[in-house]
């Protein structure tokens, strides 16, 4: 009688032979499809899936894509998008949240069976602040999601995803669901990852990512003095000589009107004295000019023109010396800035109000009717401002309003032999200005 195997080695021998006829589903063995008879109906569950889907019969398609996504999960990438964008529609068609929960799990997989964790949960996010709408436990959760996929991998985060993280910051600090110090936080993380990607590589979609997320926050009420300055007194305080922070420090206070604090002025005296630029001089002059120093505010206006090469910028800061010669009443200076304000700018409609101003404000002749005249040449600067900035219109309109009020009677110019309305006249002393008659209107 011949002896037989032993009992273990058969079991091998034998199971060598019969697992192939059995199907093993991909989730098990880790592979896209599985194999055997299992891997067959992977690919026919993912084939009908996709062939309702393209028909947007999502019913059907859900059929199947469920039975390819519990089996085999890691045959197709497009497997975990299509059934998103299934359940995202689900989702917007129901308002029920177990949607949502779904999308999640498939998030999961997605960073399980593909790994790129930072990417998909930055997508996710997104998804899930896409069908928010209203609904803020949702945009909460896409808040988190979004602030975890910056958090994974911040150098690498999308500017979708950072532009989307400050929306969704915006709308949970107006919803009182955060306050203004974690708005100011994550608009300063934001801002250093974009501003060294930008340093690095100065790409497109990182410039307008940063243009659009300060757009935002400078828009949206958080960026107060009484936010501001306890968030970044220590910071400057631990980084003296970092220009960048002491830049935007600056930029946040000038922008909320915080030009009078303490904090301003350490961060302007830190940055004047690491380069003396045409912007660290006229944050010096703004400073100044706040703590009511005229003469110190000027010097530096006057340094950040010399510095200046950006002509709009000239224009802005001769249109601040105009504005500060106007309020110490000096108004011959006044106009004389804002005339180089204006060559530097000709759009520059500020520059001619002041002069209006100036010139409504003075009265440089012994003749009062004379006098009575350079209002003539005010109004007709008050009708420049309007045309170069429509925004002025409706200030502007008063001050013209008023200085019409003060023309001179008819009756005084006929004895002086003018007539006629809308003759050339031009009025003499400093001002040296033609300009046209005009009567008081009578009443």
């Amino acid at each position: 009688m011949k002896a037989g195997l032993p009992k273990t080695i058969t079991v091998i021998f034998l199971s060598f032979f019969v697992l192939p006829l059995f199907g093993q589903k991909g989730i098990e063995d880790g592979s896209k499809y599985g194999h055997g008879d299992d891997s067959a109906n992977c690919r026919r569950n993912l084939s009908l899936y996709k062939t309702y889907y393209d028909q947007q019969n999502y019913e059907m398609a859900l059929s199947f894509w469920r039975k390819a996504f519990l089996e085999c999960p890691k045959s197709s990438s497009n497997l975990h998008l299509h059934g998103i964008n299934m359940f995202k529609h689900l989702y917007m068609k129901t308002g029920e949240r177990k949607y949502i929960d779904t999308i999640e799990i498939i998030y999961d997989a997605r960073i399980k069976y593909f790994n790129r964790k930072a990417y998909y949960l930055g997508r996710k996010g997104m998804d899930i602040f896409d069908v928010a709408g209203d609904n803020f436990e949702l945009v909460e959760l896409a808040y988190a999601t979004l602030a975890d996929a910056i958090n994974t991998d911040p150098r690498r985060a999308d500017p979708t995803v950072l532009t989307v993280f400050m929306g969704t910051t915006q709308m949970l600090f107006e919803n009182n669901s955060i306050d203004n110090e974690e708005v100011i936080n994550n608009y300063g993380m934001l801002m250093d990852i974009l501003d060294e990607r930008i340093a690095n590589v100065n790409r497109p979609p990182d410039v307008n990512a940063k243009e659009t997320i300060d757009m935002i926050f400078k828009a949206g009420g958080a960026a107060t003095c009484e936010g501001l300055i306890p968030i970044f007194t220590q910071r400057v305080a631990d980084n003296p000589d970092d220009t960048e922070l002491l830049k935007k420090v600056l930029d946040l206070l000038d922008n909320a009107g915080c030009t009078d604090s303490d904090l301003y002025y350490t961060a302007a005296e830190h940055l004047y004295h690491i380069e003396k630029t045409a912007v660290s001089a006229y944050h010096l002059a703004e400073m100044n000019y706040d703590k009511m120093n005229f003469d110190r505010a000027e010097d530096y206006y006057l340094e950040a023109v010399a510095l200046e090469d950006d002509n709009n910028m000239i224009s802005t800061y001769y249109t601040k010396l105009s504005t500060l010669r106007l309020n110490s009443e000096d108004y011959r200076t006044a106009r004389d800035y804002a005339k180089k304000a204006i060559r530097a700018n000709p759009d520059n409609g500020t520059a001619y109000m002041i002069i209006g101003n100036a010139y409504s404000s003075v009265k440089i002749f012994d003749d009062e009717l004379k006098n009575q005249m350079i209002y003539w040449v005010a109004a007709d600067y008050f009708k420049k401002a309007k045309e170069k900035d429509p925004g002025l219109t409706e200030r502007v309109n008063e001050y013209i309003q008023t200085v019409s009020r003060l023309f001179p009677k008819k009756e005084d110019l006929f004895f002086i032999s003018i007539i006629k309305e809308g003759e050339p006249y031009t009025v003499g002393g400093w001002i040296n200005e033609q300009t046209t008659v005009r009567f008081r209107a009578e009443n």
